[in-house]
Order: C-alpha cells, then structure tokens, then sequence
C-alpha cells in the first residue's frame, strides 16, 4: 500500500486584533497630521519669501535698468569692428535674463497662473550646463525625449542654483533625468549630483527652508526658490547622498 502523500500547509497569516487595526489607524492619522503641519509651516514660510523675493526683485530692476541703459550708449559709441562689442552684447544678453527671471519672481510671488508651455528638458539642461560656473566639470549625457508641461524660466532659474550649487560643494558635477514616480503621480526627475562631503540627515531636513543656510556667505534664498518652483509646479525637491557621499538633489516634475 503506497504511503499517503502529506501536502504542505501554508503557514496560515495571523489575524490582526481590533486592537491593532485601531493602533495601526492612529499611527497613520498622526503621521498624516505630522505632514501636514510640516507643509503648513513650509507654506507659512515660503509665503514670507514671496515677499521677501518681490521686494529684492523691485530694488533690483531700478539699477539693472540703468546698467541696460549704459550698455546700449556704450553699444551705439562702438564701430561695428570693434572688438568690444561682443562683450556689451553679452551684458545686454544677460540683463535681458535676468529681468525675464525678476518678473517671473514677481509674477511667482503674487501666485499669478505661471507661462506653462511643453519643455524639452533635454535642450534646457544643456543650456544650463553650458552656462554654469564651470561646464568642463559637468557629465551630462542623456539620450532620449523628455517634455514636460512647466515654466521654462522658472525650472531653468532652479536647475542654475542646483547646479552652481553642486559645482560649488565639489570638483564635479552629474546631471540626469529619469521617469519615475512620487506620491502617486508620474513625471520626471532632474538629478544634480556633487562629488562633495555631501548631505546630513538634519541637513537634509533644513536645507530647503528660507534663510538657511550652511554657507557662511549664504542667504538661505537659493534652494528655497528651488522648492518653491519645485511646488508651484505640482512637484518635490528632496536631498539626500550618493553612494560616494557626495549629494544628490532629486527634482521632480509631473506630466
């Protein structure tokens, strides 16, 4: 007579008590009601920098007009062989960008509906790389198509600062783009990474925040910027380190 052949029990799951259910529904709600209030006073906060932004863009304008001025009379005064003129073009070039990005701040600090248009992050994260602090030190190669509807000026003003940023905490600098997801929604993420001493878990927690800084020259207005854009524009910005310790800062944008 053949032995009867024993099948193997799964392992039956334990059922949760009433007890744990209720537990593991308050440990939800309050980490929820902790987000929350960590949003809140982000929002409060960032708010205040609106504020502080329109005030700096309004004293800004006024001399940046009187630089603009002179440039053009120095323009006129040149002979089109001239040397020189080159390099007043190239003042006149970057005042006409920073007026563009002086009004979008002040559009931005008035919660005024952004020019969202389709941007080939490809395309203007080369710009980006080529009008950095040092584009020698920069490795951007990236294949393939990603467009995103968002504010050009805006995102490119918050790619400068990532990058400048990473160039000046490291000898190099990596940008990269990547599909992907966060908080349910699917978009794209713009890596900027350093090859630096990199972020510290309370670092990481304070360095979006307005007026900190761990720069003993710095404002504190820079990565907030990037925060605030990062929001406005349905999205997140976090910081954390790369496998070499340098740090990484990971800028997400929805489709």
């Amino acid at each position: 007579m053949l032995p009867k052949l024993l099948k193997n029990k799964e392992p039956e799951t334990p059922q949760k008590s009433q007890a744990d259910i209720i537990t593991e529904s308050f440990q939800v709600l309050g980490n929820e009601l902790k987000s929350l209030k960590e949003q809140l006073i982000l929002k409060e906060r960032l708010a205040t920098l609106g504020e502080v932004s329109a005030g700096i863009a309004h004293e800004f304008r006024n001399p940046m007009a009187v630089i603009m001025g002179y440039a053009k009379l120095l323009l006129k005064s040149l002979d089109e062989t001239d040397n020189r003129r080159e390099i007043v073009q190239a003042i006149i070039k970057e005042i006409d960008t920073m007026n563009r990005v002086m009004e979008e701040l002040l559009k931005f600090s008035k919660s005024e509906p952004m020019d969202k248009t389709d941007v080939d992050l490809v395309r203007m994260l080369g710009e980006v790389v080529r009008e950095s602090v040092r584009p020698e030190s920069v490795s951007f190669d990236c294949a393939g198509i990603f467009i995103v509807k968002a504010d050009e000026t805006l995102v490119k003003q918050a790619m400068k600062n990532l990058l400048n940023n990473a160039l000046s905490a490291g000898e190099n600098a990596w940008v990269g783009l990547k599909e992907g997801q966060l908080s349910g929604k699917r978009g794209i993420f713009i890596e900027v990474s350093d090859d630096g001493k990199g972020v510290s878990p309370e670092e990481a927690k304070k360095i979006f925040l307005p007026f900190y800084s761990t720069k003993q020259d710095g404002l504190g207005i820079g990565l907030s910027l990037v925060q605030k854009i990062a929001m406005a524009h349905g999205g997140a910005v976090d910081a954390k380190n790369t496998e070499g310790k340098g740090g990484l800062f990971r800028f997400f944008i929805p489709y």
